[in-house]
């Protein structure tokens, strides 16, 4: 049964280049969360293999040659790993190319992820998804003064 670093390592490895085989790797009542991403109307937290699935397939179509790499296991126990990543690639939204730093948080239960947190650079995101960079940001009304 894999821990929690063998599991992210592997995670990360595969980069969810198939976006199927990754959601597999959870649970079935595994979830995935990224919860910033709820600043630009995004959901910020899938739950169970095919909403996972579905998120996974997005983020490839926008990012089609991503890889994850430099991982940096900075705390592991069987259960738990904390780790930085990051990936370089070419938008197909905007055409830009951006460099995305993530922090993710895995829990293991039984050789599966149960839950895997992530943290990232918003500023990049958005200059991956909006033709205008952060200028195409929408307040949300309930921040307006």
């Amino acid at each position: 049964m894999k821990n929690a670093k063998e599991l992210l390592e592997e995670f990360t490895a595969a980069s969810f280049r198939d976006p199927r085989k990754a959601a597999e790797m959870f649970s079935e009542d595994g979830a995935f969360e990224m919860p910033y991403l709820e600043s630009f109307g995004i959901p910020g937290r899938y739950e169970g293999r095919e909403a996972i699935e579905g998120f996974f397939r997005f983020v490839r179509e926008v990012y089609p040659d991503m890889d994850l790499e430099n991982v940096k296991v900075m705390i592991e126990t069987p259960e738990q790993a904390f780790a930085e990543y990051e990936f370089t690639a070419q938008s197909s939204k905007t055409g830009r190319i951006i460099h995305e730093l993530f922090f993710g948080r895995l829990v293991a239960e039984k050789g599966k992820i149960k839950l895997l947190r992530e943290s990232v650079n918003l500023v990049e995101i958005a200059l991956g998804v909006f033709p205008n960079g952060l200028a195409d940001y929408k307040v949300p009304s309930e921040h307006k003064a």
